[in-house]
């Protein structure tokens, strides 16, 4: 039997078999350097090779005189730190004293979470770019399929926001660990079609690049038959093979059947006292500090020195910075932990939870996320109620509410499990549990939270003074509202404001509950209960300073003004509350007062009106850092819907994709939507599917925009049957398509028609159940503006016309349908009347009127390649070729076969029973069809058949011979 040269500890091998790849990154190293900034995602299994090719590279740019900046994700028990990887990132700018103010960040303030987050991001770009100006960074995230909510929010706000700087950011990828609802998966579809953004995907080695692998790891020749046995028993993954031919495949060893049995016999010849270092060392994490490593096993240095120089020298254990060790591989530390027997798991997690409470408690650098995940896993769980609060406490300190709020998720059901948890952690269940329902709602989790108030009204003890329980169901309307429960609202606001009354204590909380019931009410069409309590609302305010809630009831009315049809009333409410909010800070309900704004001029086809608000605010948010606000997400969704409806394409596609998927999902699913109708129209029908998010379609309102897109793309593509399926089923399927959703309704609705008769269909029942389906939506339905607005009136327009098309109706009748959909939608839709425009085209050079026909054609086919929509551009070519048929001489008339064809086209016949009662095969029944399609110049059966009748073919057919 061969016998292996010893692997010898020392440097890591020489890389191998990623030219290309390191290649890729240099390059854009090099760009970066250049001053044009970039990120790259690096994909690959686990084990691969990712932290060895950026390892690489990093070497590289520090050999280059670059500025290194190093973060790695981290998984405390499944509960991510925030921003981990930027805080060890950043730490070489702190000392250098270019510090952000992330480093800053004091308790919350009066400023909601999510804006402080935002100005938090904007503060940690702004240290990069600072640091680019000196020297070229390249900033490296390992690990990212680990990364906190938080993490993953300033990752993508930092690679969207790459300009001009010096800037390179690689974030290395485990894609094995991403399962399909892991929550990066949607960062990584939107990060990949940023302009800026490349992704590197890593493939296993080649039987050859094994073998030269080997032979750097064991630093010599490797029998052939090792490397074929490893090649196949590793498939080509890197670590793989190293665990396999340092666990003695070539010395007769019995090979191991997977990677955690490599791993385990490998460490069976680690030195006993190495072995239980490397065991203790896997309870503390991937990567464990050197003095909490030297607490928890209560070595002397020079004793614990000695056994971490050992599991160094046999590669288990690293140097990780100044401050500690990691595992060589996250599969490693997985394998060790995993085979710990349970009570040494919860004795190793109670010494660790030990150690941390003492670092805390000597003002050390532990985390109480760290202390509260030990002591859960130690079963120590007074100490874990305590830590969980802690550790809300600690993410709301770093502006993450996702994180916060999760802490005290953990923490909560804890609580009666712990005698004393009053005394020691000094709150109350009651006030723990409404933190987390406010929590929940900062974290965008709008269901959640209001289950969290709910859970809130049924703690209130019988004893509490009535001002207390006023707050509570206050809270818990507010929330119920946020979740689409406005009856449930209602009922919570109505007891709040019984329990508060008069009482001076309880009056903030009566105030709210009455300018929650306004909203609801609104939003239920019960406009006399919504101004009555809104103006009872505005009165409390007499006399206080209180902007924020007047701004917030003055939306409300104007809202009311506006249904009533009072505009200009409506627009100077909205302006007042803005005012109202920016001057006393309340910056969020500005935004909202500004939204509003926005939204009504839009609805009421003033889309230079619109353009103006929604610019200028967009631009004032970003001044602010408040771009990725709630109300700063709508106006960014609405300002790219604005420029798809102007014809902007470009700038609707950069617009939607400034908004990623870390967005609150409305704000996602609009500027999604934007972002599949552009592509939609310019052929990208790949480019869509990958954009709509498959779970949007299971939204019960906003699956609506979502199959509106999507059904676009399917006409488009040639596939109108299938696109009639999602329209037809989403039209009678969805819930809630009567409020607020109607208007789309109407558009699906005339989309579905137009699918019908792309498709041939002679389905009359099905249209006229759209149509009725949609003149229910027109007659209960209740507009933003009070009345149907230009958008509701082209749209339903256009569903009269596709029904007229459907049907066949005479060339002069639907030559008025599609005139009426061209003037609707003459107030601005570019993309849309260019598609009224072919229709009209089409039915004008149908009914003889080839001259307003080819006026129109040519108006369409100039708006199509400036907007690049290829698909509406090739069906105005096709249609031009018919036109020039027709005009064209000697064009030869029908032969007595094609006569014969037509006149069964005339009677409804499909196809087959063409061809049954001809006696030809289907196949040759399509073919006469087609050739009385070309010589005819139509398009459709029901066309053909026109031209037969005004030509009189189909009446004087006999005077024909074949």
């Amino acid at each position: 039997m061969p016998v292996l040269p010893p692997v010898a500890p020392g440097p890591p091998p020489a890389l191998v078999g990623r030219a290309v790849e390191l290649g890729a990154l240099e390059a854009a190293l090099a760009a970066a350097r250049a001053g044009t900034s970039a990120g790259v995602l690096v994909e690959a299994d686990a084990g691969v090779g990712k932290s060895r090719l950026v390892a690489e590279l990093a070497a590289h740019a520090r050999a280059a005189g670059d500025t290194v900046l190093l973060g790695h994700c981290a998984s405390a028990g499944g509960e991510a730190l925030p921003y981990l990887p930027f805080v060890e990132a950043l730490e070489p700018l702190r000392d250098r004293g270019r510090s952000p103010s992330f480093w800053a960040v004091q308790a919350p303030g009066e400023p909601a979470a999510d804006v402080s987050q935002v100005q938090l991001f904007d503060a940690v770009a702004a240290a990069l770019a600072a640091a680019a100006r000196e020297q070229p960074v390249l900033l490296v995230v390992e690990d990212l399929h680990w990364a906190d909510g938080a993490s993953r929010d300033l990752l993508t706000f930092l690679l969207r926001r790459l300009r001009g700087e010096r800037l390179l950011v690689v974030a290395t990828v485990r894609t094995d660990d991403l399962h399909r609802r892991h929550p990066l998966r949607p960062v990584l579809a939107e990060l990949s079609r940023l302009p800026g953004v490349q992704r590197i995907v890593l493939d296993p080695f080649t039987t050859e690049e094994t073998a030269q692998f080997l032979r750097e790891l064991a630093g010599g020749d490797v029998p052939p038959a090792t490397v074929r046995r490893i090649h196949a028993r590793a498939e080509g993954n890197a670590y793989y093979c190293a665990e396999l031919l340092l666990a003695g495949v070539g010395r007769g060893g019995r090979l191991p059947d997977g990677l955690a049995d490599a791993v385990l016999t490998r460490l069976e010849t680690l030195p006993g006292p190495v072995s239980d270092l490397v065991r203790t060392a896997s309870v503390g994490g991937r990567r464990v500090p050197h003095d909490l490593l030297r607490t928890v096993t209560g070595l002397a240095d020079e004793d614990l020195e000695h056994r971490i120089r050992d599991a160094i020298a046999l590669r288990v254990l690293e140097p990780d910075g100044d401050e500690g060790y990691s595992f060589r591989h996250a599969l490693l530390h997985e394998a060790v932990y995993g085979d710990l027997l349970p009570g040494e798991r919860v004795r190793l997690h109670a010494a660790y939870a030990d150690a941390i409470a003492a670092a805390i408690a000597a003002g050390g650098r532990a985390s109480a996320a760290q202390l509260a995940h030990h002591a859960r896993q130690s079963n120590d769980l007074p100490r874990a109620l305590e830590a969980g609060i802690a550790a809300a406490d600690e993410a709301q300190r770093l502006r993450a509410p996702a994180q916060a709020w999760r802490h005290l998720e953990a923490a909560l059901p804890l609580w009666t499990a712990v005698p004393d948890a009053a005394e020691r952690t000094g709150t109350t269940l009651l006030a723990l549990t409404l933190r987390a329902s406010q929590l929940a709602s900062s974290a965008g989790e709008v269901a959640r939270s209001a289950l969290l108030a709910q859970e809130a009204v049924d703690l209130v003890p019988a004893g509490a003074s009535p001002a207390t329980a006023a707050e509570v169901h206050s809270q818990c309307a507010s929330a119920l509202w946020a979740a689409d429960r406005d009856e449930e609202a209602i009922a919570h606001a109505r007891r709040a404001q019984e329990l508060g009354g008069d009482d001076p204590e309880a009056w903030s909380a009566v105030f709210w509950a009455t300018a929650v019931a306004a909203r609801c009410y609104l939003g239920l069409d019960r406009f006399a209960e919504s101004a009555a309590e809104a103006h009872r609302a505005l009165a409390m305010t007499g006399g206080r300073e209180f902007a924020g809630g007047e701004a917030d009831v003055l939306i409300t009315l104007a809202g009311l003004d506006n249904l009533a049809g009072q505009l200009a009333d409506a627009d100077a409410l909205f302006a007042r509350a803005a005012a109202a909010a920016e001057a006393g800070g309340h910056l969020g309900t500005a935004l909202r007062a500004r939204y509003n704004l926005a939204a009504d001029r839009y609805d009421r086809g003033d889309l230079a009106g619109a353009r103006e608000v929604l610019d200028e605010s967009c631009a004032w948010a970003a001044q602010l850092g408040l771009s990725w606000s709630p109300y700063g997400l709508q106006l960014l969704s609405l300002q790219a819907t604005t420029s798809f409806v102007t014809g902007e394409f470009d700038r609707a596609l950069e617009q939607a994709r400034a908004v990623g998927p870390q967005a609150p999902h409305l704000a996602a699913v609009a500027v999604g939507v934007v972002a599949a109708e552009v592509l939609a129209a310019r052929g990208a029908f790949e480019e869509v599917a990958a954009v709509l998010d498959p779970a949007w379609f299971d939204d019960a309102e906003e699956g609506l925009h979502a199959v509106a897109a999507h059904a676009e793309a399917l006409r488009w593509e040639g596939r109108p049957a299938a696109a009639a399926d999602a329209l037809v089923g989403a039209l009678f399927s969805y819930p809630g398509i009567e409020h607020p959703l109607h208007l789309l309704g109407i558009r699906l609705g005339a989309q579905a028609v137009g699918a019908l008769a792309d498709a041939g269909s002679a389905d009359e029942a099905l249209v006229r159940r759209v149509e009725d389906r949609v003149a229910g939506l027109l007659r209960d339905g209740q507009p933003r503006a009070g009345q149907l607005g230009p958008e509701g009136r082209a749209w339903a327009a256009v569903l009269r016309a596709e029904a007229a098309r459907f049907r066949g109706a005479p060339p002069l009748d639907q030559v008025a349908a599609w005139r009426q959909v061209v003037e609707e939608f003459s107030y601005g839709d570019v993309y849309d009347l260019a598609r009224a425009r072919w229709r009209l085209a089409e039915a004008s050079v149908a009914a003889g009127l080839r001259e307003e026909g080819l006026l129109l054609l040519d108006q369409a086919r100039r708006t199509a390649a400036r907007l690049r929509a290829v698909p509406l551009a090739a069906a105005l070519e096709d249609l031009a070729r018919r036109v020039r048929a027709r005009s064209e001489p000697g064009r030869g008339p029908l032969t007595a076969r094609e006569l014969q064809v037509l006149d069964l086209l005339a009677a409804g016949r499909t196809n087959r029973q063409v061809g049954e009662q001809l006696f030809m095969a289907e196949k040759t029944a399509s073919v006469h069809v087609s050739r009385i399609f070309a010589k005819l110049g139509a398009s459709s059966r029901a066309e053909a058949v026109s031209i037969g009748l005004r030509s009189g073919l189909l009446a004087d057919r006999d005077h024909h011979d074949g």
